[in-house]
């Protein structure tokens, strides 16, 4: 059984209660608050980022593959400017490393410059989508891949770049990701309880909050599903389905409706959808999967149902999954839309929306019972 108790989040103007997880008890399921979107990194996140041996494998062989001889930029590049230095070593003539944090990019121009780099690698600070380069480069490098492909805002920032930064058939890293979803019996994870934050995350939640300017029903991820296989076996009722296909070296889409069918393998009470994403850093390469393996990226809950649904074997939820940009121009806002279809049984419709900055606060029954008014 989860361990939990209310606490007290500091949000612009206010104090906001928050369902926490008691530290130190060891629960299956936790909650964490999807952060990439958001100005909100810092030592500890950049420290998981650099120790996820699979991602920092495949885009080091990527960059050592595509790099020598080329010009370079790096969106993203953080504080520890990685895939920018990984470049210069491997050869770049040249590399734009784009930073939007000032902090950040203060940290990489120093750390740029201890490499011995500082004559081949150029800070940016800024967003990518509002500064201009010498020339256009021949390769892109990026990690603004989030929990859900297209989440820390890839297809917007990657398709301007294609269109005013990167030469005609100039090369991008990664090659393509996808969103996954695969159905969940939340309460079979947890053994029956709502999860809660552990006290780490309650920093970045209010600076999400105070990035935003106010509280709202922000996105939130799943911690312990990807860490114990036994978790997911008793979890996850069905095989995952792809939606949000972004191409990064093709036709880059970001914006659309993906209609998807999940089929129950195995009984249990449907209460959501576990949303991941598969990343493709090279063209060939096998993906990285945040539903099937730990990775940095976690998944995030769509919740659909607060008892949940009971489902056996042959059941279906069809769905329409749709992406729009935000009006900020590069986060995406999602929407769910499905029917779940059971045998001898009426079609039961179920919905679930996340925006980036939505105006909404309490609005659906997960975020009631995540941030209670008392």
């Amino acid at each position: 059984m989860q361990r939990s108790y209310v606490a007290e989040l500091a949000a612009p103007g206010h104090k906001v209660p928050v369902r926490a997880c008691v530290d130190g008890s060891n629960p299956p399921i936790w909650l964490f608050p999807s952060i990439g979107e958001y100005p909100v990194y810092d030592d500890f996140v950049y420290d998981v980022m650099i120790k996820d041996e699979r991602r920092t494998s495949a885009y080091a062989e990527a960059v050592r593959r595509y790099a020598p001889g080329r010009t370079v930029l790096d969106i993203g590049t953080g504080q520890d400017a990685v895939w920018a230095l990984a470049a210069a070593r491997a050869g770049a003539r040249h590399v734009w490393a784009v930073e939007v944090i000032p902090k950040s990019a203060r940290i990489a121009r120093k750390t740029i410059e201890e490499a011995g780099f500082a004559d081949r690698i150029t800070v940016v600070e800024g967003l990518s989508t509002e500064i201009e380069l010498p020339g256009p480069v021949d390769m892109c490098v990026s990690e603004i891949i989030g929990t859900l492909g297209g989440s820390e805002g890839a297809g917007p920032v990657l398709r301007d770049a294609r269109e005013r930064l990167v030469k005609p058939g100039g090369v991008f890293i990664p090659h393509r990701s996808a969103t996954t979803a695969v159905a969940l019996d939340l309460r079979g994870a947890t053994g029956g309880e709502l999860p809660g934050f552990p006290s780490v995350a309650f920093g970045f939640v209010e600076g999400i909050f105070a990035a935003v300017g106010r509280p709202f029903d922000l996105r939130v991820c799943l911690g312990g599903l990807q860490d114990v296989p036994e978790v997911r076996e008793r979890s996850y009722l069905s095989g995952p389905v792809e939606v949000e296909p972004l191409e990064f070296n093709g036709d880059l889409r970001p914006e659309g409706v993906d209609r998807a069918e999940l089929a129950f393998t195995r009984p249990g009470r449907f209460s959501g959808l576990a949303l991941g994403m598969r990343l493709w850093v090279a063209e060939g390469g096998a993906p990285i999967d945040s539903l099937s393996e730990w990775s940095n990226w976690t998944p995030v809950y769509a919740a659909l149902s607060e008892e949940g649904l009971p489902v056996r074997p042959g059941d279906r939820f069809v769905f329409e999954f749709t992406t729009t940009i935000s009006d900020d121009g590069v986060h995406p806002d999602y929407a769910l839309v499905g029917e779940l279809h059971r045998d001898s049984a009426p079609a039961v419709p179920l919905s679930w929306s996340s925006t980036h900055h939505g105006d909404g606060f309490r609005e659906t029954f997960f975020h009631r019972r995540l941030f209670p008014e008392a």
